[in-house]
């Protein structure tokens, strides 16, 4: 060893950033020496570089063509940072660059001047998988995957390519980290030989995933299909807690309810692990419960139970039910996780019953549904006033009859007191946070929405609603960049929801990022399209894909399905509006002006979605639109 360096090992896992610049040697040695301070100029922008950096657990070690950062906190630190990069790169089209992530032990040295410099197998495998790419991919280490997997925000993001041997004979799993905005969706070239490499956009990266299923009623009052129905129903609510586990929405796993489908075909449908089938038996005060956990590749019961219990041990088998699912699945929980799982809306079972009657109204999103809806929560209040989530439910039902088919002061502030109240009954209910932004965003109160979004989002990061109205109220505060990156996030926590890939289109052409908008339109429709295989009297659906149909240059396929989402609902005011954004992307002016006249004739009062919805643009200038306006 030289006499200059003083050697000390600490030996550690750390997480390595490989990246280089493609083509970098055909480049004159002046174009060379300019395209790396441009490397170095923009890494240094990403925030999180700047974070790391700043918090002393990041070593950057520059190479000849590119550089390697070594993180020691978080795996996500460099994913994160590839990402930003990745984002930032656009701006510099010269700059060809591809990455790659690898977590493993590296060796810490320090030389006489203190200087701290790495080396191990961590960074020099770090750099085989950077290798294995082209420009514009960000590859992973199947451990790296394996490990971002446990968290369903990253789980979409992951797309197998199979295993390849590298230098000395090594074999490395390959991951590719895509998204639609980001990186090279394309097989790289170098793994073109592997057969079982797929083409983008894939089947995400597997994790630990399930569905629950509609729990089958088998009491012999028919009317109790509402209590199995809500036993399955806050079973899925207390599984989308677990960050490690990916729950298919209560939407696609109950468009199964009634077939008699094989749960493999079930499971492969909704692209997961497993499946969780059950029946609820109730007779008056007595309860009989079954479940069974299914592994879908094999058919084989990983898990099953029968409760013979009172009603009122209702709360304890569900809690038992989602604990022993956990268990079965090998996940480990966190201690707000545990909590989270263990914690009772109500001690009154009838005051629950009431409140099951009322979600299974507001399922149906129709202004009877929701009006109906709302009595049941008013009822749950009545027999306990302490009932948290019965007053957020309240504040749902207003705001959404608010938004779409009552505009009236009554609902406003309805909105607004029980969102307040069910807040102060549970600060710590993420539902009770995105229930009160929601009323918020409509009185116009952005920040302190946004606020309200955020607390929801740190008690619970997988929480669909709140991703998703944070989205919308973005959009509506004219923040188009920021309404992007939430519905994307909303889209990473339930992948099977066509809405927020497809809404994401509207300000992605307001950022005049076209190229992404059409892919967006893609998406969506690709999900919409599977999403009305199982439920084709989905008016929503039917209309939202026609506006993908029509972005895609599609006309007379786009029109077809906004007539059938007419027929299904020809009165409803959402139906009304977004068959109008149809017509208006389609040029003709009339129908749409026509369609949205009625629209707000029978309720939709938000002037700001006028104002900013890009679907609309066509027909802006309209005398008549500018009259429909004032009337808001």
């Amino acid at each position: 060893m030289p006499a200059e360096v003083r050697k000390e090992l600490h030996l550690e896992i750390a997480h390595a950033l490989f990246m280089d610049v493609v083509g970098y040697s055909k480049l004159l040695v002046s174009e060379q020496r300019e395209i790396m301070q441009q490397l170095n100029q923009l890494v240094r922008k990403a925030s999180q570089f700047q974070k790391s950096e700043a918090d002393g657990k990041l070593i950057s070690i520059p190479s000849g063509d590119g550089m390697a950062l070594v993180f020691f906190q978080s795996l996500e630190e460099p994913v994160q940072c590839a990402l930003e990069i990745s984002r930032l790169v656009k701006n510099y089209p010269q700059l060809r660059l591809r990455m790659g992530v690898h977590s493993g032990p590296v060796d810490q040295i320090r030389d006489v001047n203190d200087r701290l410099n790495v080396a191990g197998a961590g960074i020099n495998l770090a750099q085989r998988v950077m290798d294995c790419g082209d420009a514009g991919h960000i590859l992973v280490s199947k451990r790296v995957a394996d490990d971002l997997a446990q968290d369903s925000l990253w789980q979409p993001l992951l797309h197998e390519l199979g295993e390849i041997e590298v230098k000395h004979g090594v074999k490395l799993g390959i991951v590719n980290l895509y998204t639609e905005e980001l990186g090279n969706p394309q097989t790289p070239e170098k793994l073109s030989h592997i057969a079982a490499a797929p083409k983008f956009p894939s089947v995400p990266f597997a994790q630990k995933s399930i569905a629950v299923l509609a729990f089958v009623n088998m009491s012999n009052d028919p009317d109790n299909e509402y209590f199995s129905d809500g036993i399955a129903e806050e079973i899925i609510n207390t599984l989308t807690k677990v960050k490690a586990l990916r729950v298919v929405s209560r939407t696609s796993s109950f468009a199964f309810k009634g077939r008699n489908e094989d749960i493999g075909e079930i499971g492969r449908k909704l692209k997961v692990n497993t499946v969780l089938e059950g029946s609820v038996r109730k007779a008056s005060d007595k309860l009989r419960v079954t479940a069974q956990l299914i592994n879908v590749a094999d058919g084989y019961h990983l898990w099953s139970e029968r409760y013979d219990r009172q009603l009122e041990d209702v709360f304890e088998i569900q809690d038992q039910i989602a604990e022993n699912i956990v268990r079965a699945l090998r996940v480990v929980l966190g201690e707000d996780e545990k909590r989270a799982i263990e914690k009772t809306p109500t001690e009154n079972v009838q005051a629950y019953e009431y409140y099951l009657r009322g979600r299974q109204f507001f399922h149906q999103f129709r202004r009877t549904g929701l009006q109906y809806a709302r009595r049941m929560f008013d009822r749950v209040i009545e027999i306990d006033p302490n009932f948290a989530l019965a007053h957020a439910g309240i504040a749902d039902c207003c705001s959404f009859l608010y938004m779409y088919w009552d505009s009236s002061k009554a609902n406003l502030e309805g909105a607004d007191a029980s969102s307040r109240k069910a807040l102060q009954l549970d600060p710590e209910s993420a539902e009770a946070h995105t229930s009160r932004a929601l009323a918020l965003t409509l009185r116009r109160e952005y920040a302190e929405a946004r606020q309200e979004f955020e607390a929801a989002l740190r008690l619970n990061p997988m929480l669909y609603e709140a991703h998703y109205f944070y989205g919308r109220a973005c959009l509506t505060e004219g923040k188009p960049d920021e309404a992007v990156s939430h519905y994307r996030d909303a889209w990473r926590v339930r992948p099977e929801d066509y809405q927020a890939i497809y809404l994401s289109a509207d300000p992605l052409v307001k950022l005049g990022r076209r190229d992404e908008a059409l892919e967006a339109a893609r998406q969506g429709l690709k999900v919409a399209d599977a999403h009305l295989e199982l439920n084709p009297d989905d008016a929503r659906a039917w209309y939202l894909s026609a506006g993908a149909l029509m972005r895609l240059g599609q006309r007379d396929q786009a029109l077809e399905r906004a007539r059938r989402a007419l027929a299904i609902d020809p009165e409803d005011a959402g139906v009304l509006y977004n068959v109008a954004c149809v017509y208006a992307l389609a040029g003709s002016s009339e129908e749409a002006l026509d369609h949205l006249d009625k629209a707000i004739q029978n309720g939709v009062a938000h002037r700001e979605w006028l104002e900013n919805d890009s679907d609309l643009d066509s027909i802006r200038g309209e005398p008549r639109f500018q009259a429909l306006l004032r009337k808001l």
